[in-house]
């Protein structure tokens, strides 16, 4: 039948297809309806409607995709319904014991600031759940080693659940000035350093740095002045209850003052806290703190004052003190405030003191002697900067001079826990010979500018060389001498790196054998990367990157730098950049090697000991002072014999001969530290 003049009525024929896709009402016109007319769009009517539903097989084609789906998605199937296992457990709730065990057992013992004994207690008592921070904090640092049923946690779930807990950390300790707030802070800051995060640690220890000053933690309440402010004059901290809690915010300072200190060594920055600022007393050995037996203890030294000139000058960072047995204490080269009451008992310092002043030494260092630009035509900065080398270097020597000789072996020989070197001291040790380094190396190194010197080159390069072996074997010797799963914090991965790479520029610059110590060096950042990993993480070749795998890659690029240099390949000038920035890490194998390579003899390869060389005598890579150029606009009234004086003097035995470097040449065999939990830091 012809559709064309069908006048049939309206009612017979069914809507267009093309009004049925536009929604619109249809005239069911022939041959085109009024909406299809005016669109100039085809008009087609159907006699039948498509029925409605699914096409034919349109189910099959899904269920197909659905298997291909599930089955691609197989292999992590079990890690999944092990992650979904334990997101149903309620770490603080359910496992306190078990998170405490893990943060004392292997955080604490780094950080130790929260007091130990009667923790659990104080968590049942706050009502005001003012330790919920510290908590999360903790979980924060120690989830990657908690144990449950004897098996470590999933690292998606760890990964999951410190990135929430560090959000709300982030703010809930913004919300006021609590020593909680701080304690929080440090656990998350010293994490972050230590996962290779180190843009992220860096807002918060300025943070920290600051409330040291909005909260008055730099100063002990017994000189503290209370500084009127426009709208009031009320203390930011209530006064503690007790010793034990006074003792906690002392520490709460030292390890902010710490992370203070990394921060300025590893970016080359001004610290934030300043030394003249600090009239803190040094924390109290752990034991007593844990026991609490309240004891007074000296002050911290203060750098920026004048030195009491006293030739039994010791340490800067501690005042006069009796000892055990009553005999007293040599001066300090610095004294306390008039105002102190008492100078307190050194004896009763413990290792993390010492660390406090070892790294505050290091610091120093950079801030003083490396960070300042010298102009090397001009003798009477010349000579300044030479002085400063002579007046640091002493501080070490005095540094250990003076250290117990329970700590001069990291504590392997002490009364208490004989045989088991102490974390904080042995930490202590290896930041005190990184400083040896850290100063000698410009000197034992020189490059273009300081060939002009008469200075004991080789003399500090032999002290570079020994300080290097020497970390290696602290390093080594801890390591091994500790559980296996047990984290070291990343000041230790720094005194490591220094040491390897002063051992690859001290091998490069004198022409000679690499020391088979670099290698353990490499070795043990490779097991310090792995223990701070986690438990869950430990064995993955895929484990997410951290701060001591940075520092291997680092040394792995300088060392196949100078395997190139020395077969004569071509190195791209990328490859000394090191990930790392900041003055510890800044590379020095191009300038060492162009000064090498441009005056060091031919016939000389390894320097002389201390006893081979002679006071004034003229060395390869040297000028004699005759030699040096006297700058035409330096002063007159600098006579050369200042500068020839300050050089006569570092090439002087009795200046060559000082004992510098802390050694475990006579240090016994080191016992197991599994009973180690941190109560002599």
């Amino acid at each position: 039948m012809d559709l064309s003049h069908d006048d049939s009525p309206e009612a017979e024929l069914p809507s267009c297809s093309g009004c049925r896709k536009r929604k619109l009402k249809c005239s069911r016109q022939r041959p085109a309806c009024s909406n299809c007319e005016r669109l100039g769009a085809p008009c087609v009517y159907e006699n039948r409607r498509t029925k409605p539903g699914l096409k034919g097989g349109a189910v099959e084609s899904l269920n197909q995709r659905l298997e291909q789906h599930q089955s691609s998605n197989g292999d992590i199937t079990h890690q999944r319904t092990r992650q979904a296992s334990v997101c149903r457990i309620d770490i603080v709730q359910d496992h306190l014991d078990k998170l405490l065990e893990a943060h004392f057992d292997n955080i604490q013992p780094w950080i130790p600031m929260v007091i130990m004994r009667g923790f659990h207690e104080s968590i049942q008592r706050d009502t005001e759940q003012q330790m919920t921070i510290v908590l999360e904090a903790m979980m924060i640092a120690s989830l990657r080693y908690v144990e449950i049923n004897d098996k470590p946690l999933d690292d998606t779930f760890i990964s999951s659940e410190t990135s929430r807990l560090r959000t709300s950390v982030m703010m809930g300790a913004m919300e006021g000035l609590r020593t909680e707030n701080l304690q929080a802070l440090i656990m998350i800051a010293f994490t972050e350093i230590g996962n290779g995060n180190l843009e992220k640690a860096w807002p918060i220890v300025g943070t920290l740095t600051r409330t040291v000053e909005y909260t008055g933690l730099s100063v002990e309440s017994e000189v503290h002045e209370r500084k009127r402010g426009l709208l009031s004059d009320s203390s930011s901290l209530p006064e503690p209850r007790d010793w034990l809690e006074e003792e906690e915010r002392r520490r709460i300072f030292w390890n902010i003052f710490i992370l203070d200190r990394i921060s300025s060594i590893i970016k080359g920055w001004n610290p934030g806290i300043n030394s003249g600022d600090v009239r803190r007393r040094l924390p109290i050995c752990g034991g007593s703190w844990f026991h609490n037996e309240p004891a007074v203890t000296p002050y911290f030294g203060n750098w920026d004052q004048p030195a009491a000139h006293d030739s039994h000058g010791t340490s800067p960072c501690y005042s006069v003190g009796s000892i055990a047995g009553g005999a007293e204490r040599p001066a300090s080269t610095y004294s306390i405030r008039t105002g102190d009451k008492a100078t307190g008992d050194i004896s009763k310092i413990g290792a993390l003191a010492y660390y406090i002043q070892s790294i505050d030494s290091l610091c120093q260092i950079s801030k003083t002697f490396l960070q300042p630009t010298v102009d090397f035509t001009n003798r009477q900065e010349v000579s300044l900067w030479l002085t400063k080398f002579k007046e640091l270097d002493l501080r070490l020597v005095h540094w250990k001079m003076y250290l117990p000789q329970q700590w001069k072996d990291s504590g392997v020989s002490r009364k208490i826990m004989p045989g088991i070197m102490d974390p904080s001291m042995t930490l202590a040790n290896a930041t005190h010979n990184t400083s040896v380094i850290l100063l000698h190396e410009r000197i034992a190194y020189p490059d273009s500018e300081l060939l002009g010197l008469n200075i004991p080159s080789q003399f500090s390069a032999q002290n570079c060389l020994s300080a290097a072996i020497e970390t290696a074997n602290i390093t080594t010797k801890y390591l091994g001498g500790s559980p296996s799963a047990r984290p070291v914090p990343p000041q230790m991965g720094i005194c490591a790196f220094v040491s390897a790479r002063t051992l690859l520029v001290h091998s490069q610059y004198y022409t000679t054998p690499l020391s088979k110590e670099f290698q353990n060096l490499m070795d043990n950042l490779t097991d310090m990367s792995n223990r701070w990993a986690g438990l869950e993480q430990a064995d993955q070749t895929n484990k997410a990157p951290n701060f001591f795998d940075q520092l291997f890659h680092s040394l792995q690029s300088q060392h196949q730098h100078s395997q190139r240099a020395a077969t004569g390949q071509r190195i791209p000038g990328s490859v000394s950049a090191l990930e790392v920035e900041g003055p510890v890490f800044s590379s020095r194998l191009n300038t060492s090697g162009a000064a090498r390579n441009s005056h060091a003899p031919t016939n000389t390869n390894m320097p002389p000991t201390v006893n081979d060389l002679t006071p004034g005598a003229h060395y390869p890579d040297q000028l004699s002072n005759d030699q040096w150029h006297v700058d035409s606009q330096s002063p007159t009234t600098i006579s050369r014999d200042d500068l020839f004086t300050i050089s006569q003097t570092l090439m002087n035995n009795d200046f060559l001969e000082l004992d510098r470097i802390i050694s475990f040449e006579d240090m016994m065999a080191v016992g197991s530290m599994s009973q180690y939990y941190g109560t002599n830091s």
